[in-house]
């Protein structure tokens, strides 16, 4: 399962992190838990939820993102 840190930032940060993960999620059908994710909903931004749930966890990070963006495709 995947969580987005919880309220860092306002909204607008939290939309752009919330969209970035859900792209990547989306990719790889993973679960994840959104932070704000009602109040999105309700902007009309729809945010994907897997269902798959791995053991091991990787932290995704500015570092990394590219990395991982690139490879889905």
């Amino acid at each position: 399962m995947t969580t987005t840190t919880s309220t860092n930032g306002r909204l607008g940060n939290q939309i752009i992190r919330n969209l970035a993960v859900s792209l990547i999620a989306e990719k790889n059908n993973l679960c994840v838990t959104y932070s704000s994710y009602n109040l999105i909903q309700q902007l009309g931004i729809n945010l994907f939820i897997g269902k798959n749930i791995y053991p091991n966890t990787i932290l995704l990070t500015d570092d990394n993102f590219l990395i991982f963006y690139i490879l889905m495709y």
